[in-house]
């Protein structure tokens, strides 16, 4: 294989670690020092001259933390004169807010893609944006990788007849395209978010049929978790036999992990793109590795 370095950010050293074992690598030597005021420093401690480097990253919470460490090893790697950098990203914080919702808001996902690309990076590997929208907001060339596609061999071990849900008018092109990667039919639920409280969902409205069938509600992200809740009791109202939840995302708060545990949904499945400590995991919750998708990837770049 071509002469190319693989380094990680501190956000989710366990998948970048999974990645370069399928690679047969080993992650690059650096330090990242986190002072008292929360600043941090980045030293390069191998030679990185006139060679490719890859640095994976998850811009998981603390999400501003992680985006200014990705910018400090972006620079300590050009000033240590790495021939290329490719930034591996697989969850973009701050990609929901690709558009402004109310007067006087900024864009931050704008913001994002262009702090990233001021350190030079070139060439930006990004896992289930929120939507193509982001991407139109990096000036460098950006790989948007298809990470729903790492449930598709479990759910086709499942003998029942599925039918793929998107859980809200954005989810539809995603759910669209995993329907036709396991030749399920797609129905929808149409979702009204409130503006004005955080992750609360006014009201829902299913459309489609999922009578007797298991439903698999497919979307980029949990946070809350309460879209799938109340998406599960539409579908079960319906007579949904099932309902299981495949989301690329795990971003969960503080209460996610007992309200989808206590909820209808009989399992979720999501990736590893952040990495989820033992206290946010529960029993009905599988966590897929993205280590061959992203490592797949990587072999084809480099």
């Amino acid at each position: 294989m071509k002469n190319y370095l693989l380094f990680s950010g501190s956000a989710n050293r366990v998948l970048a670690i999974e990645t370069a074992k399928l690679l047969k690598k080993s992650l690059g030597k650096m330090e990242i020092v986190t002072f008292a005021d929360s600043e941090k420093r980045v030293r390069i401690e191998e030679s990185v001259i006139n060679k490719t480097v890859l640095v994976i990253a998850s811009l998981s919470n603390p999400v501003d933390s992680h985006l200014v460490e990705l910018c400090l090893i972006g620079d300590a790697l050009k000033a240590n004169d790495c021939s290329k950098m490719i930034a591996v990203v697989p969850y973009f914080g701050y990609a929901r807010q690709d558009k402004s919702h109310r007067e006087g808001e900024g864009v931050s996902a704008r913001v994002m893609a262009r702090l990233i690309e001021a350190v030079e990076f070139d060439k930006i590997v990004v896992v289930d944006l929120h939507s193509d929208i982001v991407g139109g907001f990096f000036q460098k060339p950006i790989s948007h990788l298809h990470g729903a596609s790492i449930f598709v061999d479990k759910l086709k071990s499942h003998k029942e007849e599925i039918v793929v849900v998107a859980p809200d008018a954005g989810a539809v092109k995603r759910a669209q395209k995993f329907a036709e990667m396991l030749g399920a039919p797609l129905t929808l639920i149409e979702k009204k978010r409130s503006l004005d409280k955080l992750h609360t969902i006014e009201s829902l409205r299913l459309i489609g049929d999922a009578k007797g069938k298991t439903a698999v509600l497919i979307d980029d992200v949990i946070t809350s978790g309460s879209t799938l809740v109340k998406a599960t009791y539409a579908l079960k109202d319906q007579g949904a036999k099932k309902v299981i939840a495949c989301v690329t995302h795990a971003d969960f708060v503080d209460g996610t992990r007992e309200i989808l545990q206590n909820s209808p949904l009989d399992h979720v499945y999501v990736s590893d793109s952040i990495y989820l400590p033992e206290g946010y995991r529960f029993p009905k919750l599988s966590i897929l590795s993205l280590g061959t998708l992203l490592s797949e990837k990587i072999k084809k770049m480099v």
